[in-house]
């Protein structure tokens, strides 16, 4: 794109297959997850450039994996902090309880932690390298649907451009525009209390890879390891602070150490916001041509660490469906189930960032008491299951148009949850993967040509059981490393079971042939 945008009155000056509004990790992730599939969008972002603000840092164990599929984890794993541990202390410093994400058995079990403008230069990066740059100084003037896509009005420096895009992806925060164009709001609730973020240096001593929530009776601090030796900290303000400016360093390191009960040491102060602590979600988080992502759609309270994990997620359901619909892969209606299988998702991820908050405050009003904060002793399976919740591995599209079952009684992993293994299969498609000698997929191979991969589940390291088929049978998994649907056994009923499931939201081989031939 030139520097300046060049005014527009004949009409529209482009055919865009999207436009992405927005340049944070949401629309930076869902860009380079649409080059993975085959499409290039076009970025847009209002920021005159890249800021330099921490915000959202931890990047969950099940999202390392999501960002391994894209092709992009290496770079978070070389400067990301690996935090493997969460500790909960009470006044003193006293030590209640203890997180181990080595307890999850998964890949990557630890959380992966740096200031969220290093995630998003790692995804400028990865976009640059294949071709796609990000255009700063960029204003959403308008946006106008009609059946065929939309028209949107851009402008930089007082020069408009006037474009057709096919889709759209929202991914502005949460004054989005294309969100307000959809008519949507962000409904829900803000959590009482004003709060700080900040970026700084700490003096206290830690084992490495820990962060730490630590309670008492006026409050908490949230603080967990950045790389350079910083930290990301989240405080709640005293009730009397009215300040209109963000605290300078010596008044942060007097708060901090007031909340401690100890001095924090506080020092190289790089970055500091005030900031409330929101619960909401948009009702809909698309209609047929524009899709809302990240803080657009949902806020969330940071204790639990899951905005930007979300947002992240977000970018990958949509980037496969939209890839598909637009090279005549897939029915438009597939697009309708990001709406769905997102809302589910995000929802949860909100009652779970609920959960962890309210259970901070509890903590923090148990400070009052004679007795202290303490975290009652849990059975080892719901402390697993907590734990998977935090690190976001419960997430599940159950219940969602293109997820299905053809099992008896069949256990493990269930359609709509995430394939365990999904690290061991290649490429950006559909897999069908198969165990046992029983199910002859000729006709299946023949019918849905490159848009199912069949692999052989033993010959890839899989076992059965992990897979949710202990007996032998097959189990679709999507694009994004959910399970679709699941057949056991796979007899000709199971697989004719499969092959209508996936009729519903995919066009077989034979029509992809005519469609490129026309």
């Amino acid at each position: 794109m030139a520097a300046g945008l060049a005014t527009h009155r004949d009409g529209p000056a482009s055919n865009l297959p999207v436009l992405i509004v927005g340049a944070g990790p949401a629309g930076l992730f869902a860009a380079s997850e649409l080059m993975r599939h085959g499409v290039k969008p076009r970025v847009v972002e209002q920021r005159t450039a890249p800021h330099h603000e921490t915000r959202g840092t931890a990047i969950q164990p099940a999202v390392l994996e999501v960002l391994d599929r894209g092709g992009v984890l290496s770079r978070f794993l070389e400067t990301g902090v690996h935090v493997g541990e969460v500790e909960l202390m009470g006044p003193g410093l006293r030590s209640i309880g203890l997180t181990l994400f080595g307890e999850l058995g998964c890949k990557y079990p630890f959380q992966c932690s740096q200031p969220q403008w290093m995630t998003e230069t790692i995804l400028r990066d990865h976009l640059a390298q294949q071709g796609l740059p990000i255009e700063f100084g960029v204003e959403v003037k308008a946006i106008e649907p009609d059946a065929d896509g939309l028209t949107v009005t851009l402008e930089r420096g007082g020069g408009d451009e006037v474009v057709r895009a096919s889709y759209l992806i929202g991914a502005g925060g949460s004054h989005d525009v294309t969100r307000q164009t959809m008519g949507e709001h962000l409904e829900g609730e803000t959590y009482g209390g004003r709060y700080i973020v900040a970026d700084a240096r700490l003096g206290l001593s830690c084992p490495h890879g820990r962060a730490r929530i630590i309670v008492g009776r006026d409050g908490f601090v949230l603080c967990a390891p950045l790389p350079e030796g910083r930290w990301i900290i989240f405080v709640n303000r005293d009730e009397a602070d009215q300040s209109p400016a963000p605290p300078d360093a010596a008044g942060l390191g007097g708060l901090l150490s007031r909340r401690l009960g100890a001095d924090a040491r506080l020092s190289d102060l790089r970055w500091a916001s005030y900031f409330r602590m929101h619960r909401r979600v948009v009702p809909r988080l698309g209609d047929a041509r524009r899709f809302l992502l990240g803080d657009s759609a949902h806020l969330s309270s940071p204790m639990g660490g899951e905005g930007i994990n979300s947002a992240l997620m977000d970018g990958a359901d949509v980037a496969w469906k939209l890839a598909l619909v637009l090279r005549g892969a897939a029915k438009p209606s597939l697009l309708d189930t990001y709406a769905i299988e997102r809302g589910l998702a995000d929802r949860h991820v909100l009652e779970v960032s609920n959960e962890i908050h309210d259970g901070v405050m509890g903590l923090v009003a148990m400070c009052g008491s004679e007795a202290g904060p303490s975290v009652p002793a849990q059975d080892p399976a719901e402390m697993l299951a907590g734990l998977r919740r935090r690190a976001m591995f419960d997430v599940s599209y159950a219940g969602s148009p293109i997820v299905g079952d053809a099992t008896a009684g069949a256990v493990g992993p269930a359609p709509g949850e995430r394939f365990p293994s999904a690290y061991r299969l290649d490429g950006a498609t559909h897999h069908l993967v198969v165990f046992g000698d029983g199910p002859r997929l000729d006709s299946f191979r023949d019918r849905w040509g490159t848009l199912i991969s069949v692999v052989n589940g033993w010959d890839t390291g899989l076992g059965e059981a992990e897979a949710g088929v202990a007996g032998g049978g097959v189990v679709l998994v999507r694009p994004d490393g959910f399970i679709g649907f699941r057949a056991a056994p796979a007899h000709e009923a199971e697989l004719n079971a499969l092959d209508a499931h996936l009729a519903t939201y995919l066009n077989p081989d034979s029509f992809m042939r005519a469609y490129r031939a026309a």
